[in-house]
């Protein structure tokens, strides 16, 4: 299996080509979306995208880990990160045989 990113440019160029619009509406939109969700995610706040999934902030505990370099004993702090969980749809499409 070939493992490959898709860039904000290659969306701008699906958006182009699908749409009609020009690169640089198609560049616009696309940063336009990411903007919106970034925003709403930096409130707190998950992001549902039917059929895809669900961008969800989490608040991670802080905890005791290592540092891999030294192997000494450090706390990691408190913080925030975004998990995804995806539509039933979507897993069923990704489990597919």
């Amino acid at each position: 299996m070939n493992k490959k990113n898709e860039t904000r440019k290659e969306l701008a160029t699906a958006v182009n080509e699908k749409l009609g619009l020009s690169q640089r509406s198609a560049a616009e939109i696309v940063d336009t979306v990411f903007t919106v969700m970034k925003n709403t995610m930096i409130d707190g706040e998950s992001v549902k995208l039917v059929q895809f999934g669900t961008l969800a902030v989490r608040d991670k505990a802080p905890r005791r880990g290592r540092n891999p370099r030294t192997g000494e004993a450090m706390i990691i702090t408190e913080r925030q990160m975004v998990s995804f969980r995806p539509s039933k749809r979507l897993r069923e499409r990704l489990n597919k045989d």
